[in-house]
């Protein structure tokens, strides 16, 4: 399986300043090859380095308006998780997906290398929400495997269940009910949240539930927040 860094954010425009704080501690952090930026409009509005790319699905067709999950108070991008397969190039084989509340505090290039072999996912389990039988993943940091998604046909199966049946959290819910046994657990230090075991030294910090005009108050988003970019040539050398 292709190796290279790939990420992936998506979010409404009301969630921009978010999305680029949490991106900045990325770039700043950790060397990558290519961002995705699943946004509502064709650029952003603050300046990025050339290898991140906007990518307007504002005309996605894989989720209705009308379908019982599109509208949540986590919006129609959160299903979108469930159908990059089919969003971008074949050619990409695996990417890692943060949502936009997270903060990434130290360099996670390790993540990138999880061996996902006989895997669609590799996420942090969520405790609370185990069984014996049944693992939960939060799939706030998830390492994807688009190619064995895409040959097992698994996104077209979670899209069409999710416009059909209701779920507390969609896209989360779908991948835990969907791909029980082919998800791999990872250490809480790649996504520490309320809802994961605690971490002394995390790598990657979540938000998870925690209003937004309270965790833009903390102070490791503040440290990451009040950085300004230098778009270059290098651009992996911003920040730092």
């Amino acid at each position: 399986m292709d190796n290279s860094k790939i990420v992936v954010y998506a979010g409404t425009r009301n969630v921009y300043p978010q999305m680029y704080t949490s991106l900045k501690s990325l770039i700043v952090n950790t060397e990558v090859d290519m961002v995705y930026l699943l946004i509502e409009d064709d650029e952003f509005p603050y300046p990025i380095p050339d290898y991140v790319r906007p990518f307007n699905v504002t005309g996605q067709e894989f989720f209705r308006q009308d379908s019982p999950n599109f509208n949540t108070p986590w919006s129609y991008m959160e299903l979108l998780r469930c159908a990059l397969g089919d969003m971008l190039p074949e050619m990409i084989e695996k990417v890692l997906w943060l949502d936009i509340d997270t903060i990434v505090d130290a360099d996670i290039s390790e993540l990138f290398s999880v061996d996902l072999t006989g895997y669609y996912y590799a996420g942090v389990i969520e405790p609370k929400k185990c069984t014996d039988l049944f693992r939960y993943v939060n799939t706030g940091v998830l390492l994807i495997n688009l190619e064995m998604l895409r040959d097992d046909n698994k996104e077209h199966e979670m899209i069409s269940f999710l416009n059909m049946y209701k779920l507390t959290w969609p896209g989360q819910d779908v991948i835990n009910l969907l791909c029980q046994g082919k998800i791999k657990s990872i250490d809480s230090e790649f996504n520490t949240s309320a809802w994961t075991t605690p971490c002394i030294r995390p790598k990657i910090v979540h938000y998870a539930a925690v209003p937004k005009e309270q965790y833009m108050k903390d102070w490791l988003y503040r440290k990451y927040d009040s950085i300004n970019l230098i778009i270059g040539e290098e651009n992996n050398e911003q920040g730092k």
